[in-house]
């Protein structure tokens, strides 16, 4: 399996048919919005922002009769290249999903068993109030925990647990990008972009970017790979949607990605293929690199990673030569092991030393546009310290957004002072986080849960109080500034009425606010946030222009090389690209990416592995009635080697089991997995009986996923549970 070779060319057959039934499925989307369309005197289109995924791309919705009848991609932003994915036009479904939260609620059952009273807003503040304020009387503001995910209103949510008096803000980027973000931050003081438009050879571990997840780097891929003919090596265990577009596919052994990179790093070197003059002018510490790679030879690293030192020695030449127009791409998904800052940084390192830093076809610093800020009463910073210790375990790691697996463990500990109260934003920790019994745990110990959301997640299904938010469509957001290649500006503004008793984040904010006795901090509206943010834009009549157009974007072609000059200084402690980091060595971590052989599973175990798909977001949009025609539950993979052994067949249920839990799945017995690990996909297995399509429908992995974290960036390491696969 590890010295196998995929070529391009053999799966052209099965793309077309791919690509066949795609199109039955978009004409069946085209004949249902055909026949909702009519003429009618009251019919507009609004301009709006997508938040069904974090890519914000720009739509226009089209109303008529005061519903929204069809959403359109908006030419005018380069980022969204015109286009807008399924997900994005099931956000119709979601405005009028019948499983969507109604109106207020209030446990009045055990929690978890689904007996729920409609309450006013009033009796639902006052009942959060009240709870919040008995916890902070009796144990401080800090035994408040204040969890949220990316979105345009989320910085009144994190206000609202700062003004509290609370330092436990605790952000989605520790069950995402925070290995990734830290290990460039460190490398070269902030975190590019990839030009895979224009670049020429592009390398990719694991991110799956023509399945997982239709973003612009995805359409880019499409430009610059698929048409310009660009080359693509893809490394996965597991044969995905992006391997079939890659011109070479190695299906590496889990875990051992670091071992190819340093091979890499180690060839180029070796045969003096690095760029010496931009070495010489940008970085510092290659001479610490040299010597630290010469032990990490090809050979070496075909035993670990199962790929041919032939192999390794060919890419690396491959690579280097077409520098600076080549790239070893980041991805942007969660961390995999528990090595993942330093596989990240190896990534940063190998690009560095071919120079391929703000160049076309290479990394790119993004380019940033100006917006206003309202100016509100600043609060008294939070006295306590945070309870995951992030200064003592994760120094280096983001304060802003904590170290979510560190901070449950904490909690559940209840050291260093006790959680009892816990306020959650658009975010399903239930199943963002691994070992769900242990989140369950921590969801006990609690004397009050309060959930803000649009749809009833399983974290609103285990709360004492849930807010719906109203839907994107529903409501008006601040405005977003989105850094890149190709900066812009985008606008999220109301184009319906909310249908049902439903309000903004803001809204519910300033509710609570108002009996916390914070109402001060608030003491504005969303029309006025927006107008100081439309001030400082650097567009001619910005209000009336975003209105009328939802986004703006830089004109003329992107700009390359303004970092590349004699004065230029890095956000680095030595103002250069650190190859060798002085700050990883003062924290006590490996100043320059050490390798380790990953334990491997026992001879009746199997390495589980997770994806995801571009229908869903993450564990959301699975229940969205558009989007689960897709697919409608999930599967585990598994080798038809091991499953011969173990008796199993195709479609058979199967037990997976952890040391943490078990779940039910159908087995998909598939040439398209390595022997030693198995896959399931994320988002099913829902807890809320109202997520009625996905209701115990196939498993979550949280259930089984066990606990394990990045140690540099403290961010979850989903790869490393070992299970076992039997016939149910």
């Amino acid at each position: 399996m590890g010295t196998t070779r995929m070529d391009r060319r053999l799966f052209l057959k099965a793309t077309g048919a791919t690509a066949g039934a795609a199109a039955s499925i978009q004409v069946g989307c085209l004949s249902y919005f055909k026949k909702g369309r009519s003429a009618t005197a009251d019919r507009r289109e609004v301009p709006t922002t997508c938040e069904l995924c974090p890519n914000k791309c720009s739509a226009i919705a089209v109303v008529e009769g005061g519903l929204v009848k069809k959403l359109n991609p908006n030419p005018e932003n380069p980022k969204s290249r015109d286009m807008l994915c399924a997900r994005g036009n099931a956000a119709i479904k979601q405005v009028y999903d019948p499983d969507r939260i109604k109106q207020p609620m209030i446990r009045v059952g055990a929690r978890g068993e689904g007996k729920w009273k409609p309450v006013s807003w009033d009796e639902a503040f006052d009942f959060a109030a009240k709870k919040l304020a008995e916890v902070k009387e009796k144990h401080g503001p800090q035994a408040s925990l204040w969890s949220s995910t990316e979105g345009f209103q989320e910085v009144f949510f994190k206000n609202l647990g700062l003004a509290f008096g609370s330092p436990n803000i605790v952000r989605h980027p520790t069950l995402c990008l925070a290995s990734v973000n830290l290990a460039y931050s460190m490398t070269f003081g902030t975190v590019p972009s990839f030009d895979l438009l224009n670049s020429r050879y592009v390398i990719m571990s694991g991110a799956n970017r023509f399945e997982s997840i239709i973003t612009p780097d995805t359409m880019d891929l499409i430009g610059g790979v698929m048409e310009r003919k660009a080359k693509l090596i893809y490394l996965d265990p597991r044969f995905t949607v992006t391997a079939a577009k890659a011109d070479e596919w190695y299906p590496i052994k889990p875990g051992t990605d670091l071992a190819f990179i340093l091979a890499m790093i180690h060839v180029i070197i070796k045969e003096n293929r690095h760029s010496k003059d931009f070495i010489a002018a940008y970085t510092t510490g290659f001479d610490l690199l040299a010597e630290h790679v010469k032990s990490y030879t090809p050979e070496w690293a075909e035993k670990e990673t199962e790929i041919p030192a032939k192999d390794i020695i060919r890419i690396a030449r491959e690579f280097s030569d077409a520098a600076p127009r080549s790239l070893y791409y980041a991805g942007r998904r969660s961390s995999w092991y528990q090595n993942d800052f330093q596989m990240r940084r190896a990534q940063a390192i190998l690009n560095a030393i071919v120079g391929n830093w703000d160049q076309v076809g290479g990394m790119v610093p993004n380019a940033k546009l100006p917006k206003g800020e309202f100016l509100f009463m600043p609060w008294d910073e939070p006295k306590a310290p945070r309870v995951d210790e992030i200064d003592k375990h994760f120094p280096l790691a983001a304060k802003g957004d904590g170290v979510y697996l560190k901070l449950r463990e904490n909690v559940l500990s209840g050291k260093p002072y006790p959680v009892k109260a816990w306020m959650v934003y658009k975010q399903d920790p239930m199943n963002a986080m691994p070992d769900q019994a242990k989140t369950l745990k921590m969801i006990e110990g609690m004397d009050f849960i309060g959930v803000i959301d649009v749809a009833m997640s399983d974290m609103a299904w285990y709360a004492d109080v849930v807010f719906p938010e109203s839907a994107y469509l529903e409501r008006t957001d601040p405005v977003e500034v989105m850094a890149g290649i190709w900066p812009a500006v985008v606008y999220r503004q109301q184009v319906v009425k909310p249908i049902h008793d439903t309000k903004p984040n803001l809204e519910i904010v300033q509710g609570l606010a108002k009996r916390l006795g914070l109402s001060d901090y608030f003491d504005y509206t969303i029309e006025q946030w927006v107008d100081a943010e439309f001030k400082e834009l650097p567009i001619p009549m910005a209000a009336e222009h975003m209105k009328k157009h939802g986004v703006w974007a830089a004109s003329g072609q992107p700009s390359y090389g303004k970092t590349l000059t004699p004065d230029h200084r890095f956000v680095t402690k030595t103002g250069k690209i650190e190859i060798f980091s002085e700050r990883l060595k003062e924290a006590g971590h490996d100043p320059l990416p050490v390798y380790a052989s990953p334990e491997q599973p026992p001879a009746d175990r199997f390495r589980l592995i997770l994806g995801r798909v571009g229908y869903f977001t993450h564990a959301n949009h699975s229940n969205n009635v558009w989007l689960h025609e897709f697919m409608k539950e999930n599967d585990l993979w598994i080798n038809p080697k091991s499953a011969a052994k173990l008796g199993i067949l195709n479609g058979a249920i199967v037990d997976v089991t952890s040391s943490v839990g078990s779940v039910k799945l159908k087995a998909r017995v598939t040439e398209e997995i390595r022997p030693d690990c198995v896959f399931m996909l994320h988002g099913f297995g829902k807890k809320s009986k109202m997520q009625s399509l996905v209701y115990n429908v196939g498993a979550s992995d949280a259930v089984i996923l066990e606990t394990a974290w990045d140690k540099v960036s403290g961010n979850a390491a989903f790869h490393e549970t070992f299970v076992k696969v039997t016939n149910a």
